[in-house]
């Protein structure tokens, strides 16, 4: 099931169930209009409560929306004269799919990590194997796909001032955003993929200058990852996506492309030794958060940079984002994530 968040003609949000090829979507189903007309009490509107009621796949809720999903062209088909219940995709604006409760980043690609690190004459931390390290970010900053990208600006106390900057190194990080579907703690490897909702795709901008700059008082990246945070363009569900593996991930900056490749073949790059660890799966990562913590539904968990997906592994080779610049992030079986850069 592929769901969307979405507005027609500035209404309020409503949840959609998007139909079609996963890059070229023919309609939208809006589930809320769906459920009144069927008389379904309580259809939640906001993509949050609609995990959190349908977060095990079970329950009146999730029964009647997969019924819809289940008959889906013959729906449409019966349907497709009454407005405000059908939709083609050029009559909707698509939001982020879901407003995250939570918003946490790992980065589990050692791929990624050697490469950046590498660049700067370092090997990668030793820590990196002991557990899968993550922050958490700004889940009050998401944003959907087509929303524009503010450039990244700053300001430094130096020299006895307060002195604007305006970022030279702009990135895109190309992500899996894994959609927690249910509360837990101490959750074992084998029953982790039970928590899992869905997947999203997650473009997690970095203003590089300053990122760097923050990481070197010892703390977060915070200034420069909390003022932009891209979701999209839809959440498909668990059992639709499946594991990754063959799912071809791509990136493109003004329709040239910067990555095009399996997610399967990135994460085990030839940079690689044999017998090091590759990742750090979805399954391992709940195991250790979930030993110390209680995990919620709603919750984001951004999969870190997928090797490969950004220009900070480029190293002096890097090309740096600039205002007007369109980025489209697609990863095969979700969709499209198109943003400009302003």
């Amino acid at each position: 099931m592929r769901l969307v968040t979405f507005s027609h003609k500035n209404s309020e949000p409503h949840i959609g169930l998007a139909i079609g090829e996963w890059n070229k979507w023919e309609y939208i189903i809006d589930f809320n209009q769906a459920a009144q007309k069927e008389g379904i009490k309580n259809f939640p509107s906001e993509m949050v409560r609609f995990i959190e009621i349908c977060g095990e796949f079970k329950g009146e809720i999730w029964n009647f929306a997969n019924q819809i999903y289940s008959d889906a062209k013959n729906y449409i088909k019966k349907n497709q004269s009454q407005t405000q219940l059908i939709y083609k995709t050029g009559e909707i604006k698509l939001l982020a799919p879901l407003q995250p409760k939570l918003l946490r980043d790992f980065i589990a690609f050692r791929g990624h990590i050697k490469r950046t690190r590498a660049n700067r004459g370092m090997p990668v931390a030793k820590e990196w194997d002991f557990l899968p390290a993550y922050y958490n970010g700004n889940n009050l900053t998401v944003i959907g796909p087509e929303e524009e990208v503010e450039y990244g600006q700053y300001l430094l106390a130096q020299e006895g001032q307060i002195k604007k900057f305006q970022t030279e190194k702009l990135d895109y990080e190309a992500e899996i955003g894994y959609v927690i579907g249910k509360a837990g703690k101490n959750i074992s490897r084998a029953e982790a993929k039970n928590y899992l909702f869905g997947v999203t795709i997650f473009n997690d901008l970095s203003i590089r200058d300053l990122q760097l700059l923050v990481m070197n008082v010892g703390l977060g990246p915070g200034f420069g990852k909390d003022w932009a945070n891209v979701l999209g363009p839809c959440l498909v569900t668990a059992d639709e996506f499946g594991e990754p593996g063959s799912n071809r991930v791509t990136v493109k900056v003004n329709g040239q492309e910067r990555l095009n490749s399996t997610y399967h073949d990135l994460v085990h790059t030839p940079i690689l030794e044999p017998g090091e660890k590759t990742h750090w799966s979805f399954e391992e990562i709940v195991e250790f958060v979930s030993y110390n913590q209680k995990i919620f539904p709603g919750e984001v968990w951004g999969s870190g940079t997928i090797s490969g997906g950004c220009e900070l592994e480029q190293g002096q080779n890097a090309r740096y984002l600039k205002p007007g610049d369109v980025v489209e992030m697609a990863i095969e079986g979700i969709g499209v994530l198109r943003n400009k850069i302003v």
